[in-house]
C-alpha cells in the first residue's frame, strides 16, 4: 500500500497555501481597483500619498451648438496617459448651455494620475475636492466667461455653464460653432505609501 502523504505532497500543498495567501489579497485589490477606478485611490488615502499641481497652457475645443450630440467624445486634453473629453452638452434654453467633461487617467496598484478641472487636496485624514478650472467661450471675436456647473461632483467629471446674450441667438442658425478654452487644469497624482 502506497503512502498518500509523502514529502512531495507536503511541498505541493505548502506551495499552494503560500501562493493562495499571497495571490488572493492581490486579486481582491486588483478587482477593487478595476471596479472602482480612480475612486479606489480617493477612498484609500491612508494607503496612498496624494499630490496635485496645475497643468500649464490653454486647451481649446470646438463645440457645435446646433448639433449637441456631435460634441460627444471630442478631446479637450491628451498627454498620452491622461485624457479629458466632452461627455455631453445640454441646452437649458436657447442661450443657456451646460457642458460636461470627463477625465480618464492611468492607474495601477502602485498609484495613479488623473488630469481634471478638480484638484484634490489632502487635509488631515481626508481629501477635499476644489474646482480649479476656468473656461471661456469665443464666438465671432466676442469672449464670454463660463461659470462652474453646480453638478460637478467628483474628480472624474466637471462642467461649465455657458450663458450667451440674447442678441447672438439668430446667428446660430447660420453658424453654431463656438470655441471653448479651458485653463487651470490639475494633475492629481497618487503613489503607494511604503510599508
Amino acid at each position: 500500500m502506497k503512502r498518500f502523504l509523502n514529502l512531495n505532497t507536503v511541498y505541493i500543498a505548502a506551495a499552494i497555501i503560500v501562493l493562495g495567501v499571497v495571490l488572493v489579497p492581490l486579486a481582491v485589490e486588483t478587482y477593487n481597483l478595476r471596479t472602482q477606478g480612480i475612486n479606489y485611490f480617493t477612498t484609500n488615502i491612508e494607503d496612498y500619498h496624494n499630490n496635485a499641481h496645475p497643468v500649464e497652457g490653454e486647451n481649446t475645443i470646438e463645440i457645435d451648438l446646433n448639433d449637441l450630440e456631435s460634441n460627444k467624445e471630442k478631446v479637450l486634453f491628451q498627454d498620452g496617459e491622461n485624457q479629458i473629453y466632452m461627455f455631453k452638452v445640454i441646452a437649458h434654453n436657447s442661450n443657456e448651455y451646460e457642458m460636461f467633461f470627463r477625465s480618464s487617467g492611468s492607474y495601477s496598484l502602485g498609484g495613479a494620475t488623473l488630469v481634471s478641472g478638480v484638484e484634490l487636496q489632502h487635509n488631515n485624514d481626508d481629501l477635499i475636492s476644489k474646482f480649479q478650472a476656468k473656461a471661456k467661450a469665443t464666438y465671432r471675436g466676442d469672449t464670454y466667461q463660463l461659470s462652474p456647473s453646480e453638478d460637478t461632483s467628483d474628480v472624474e467629471e466637471f462642467g461649465f455653464y455657458l450663458d450667451l446674450p440674447d442678441n447672438i441667438n439668430p446667428d446660430f442658425e447660420e453658424e453654431g460653432m463656438i470655441d471653448v478654452t479651458v485653463t487651470n487644469l490639475y494633475v492629481n497624482f497618487w503613489a503607494e505609501k511604503s510599508s
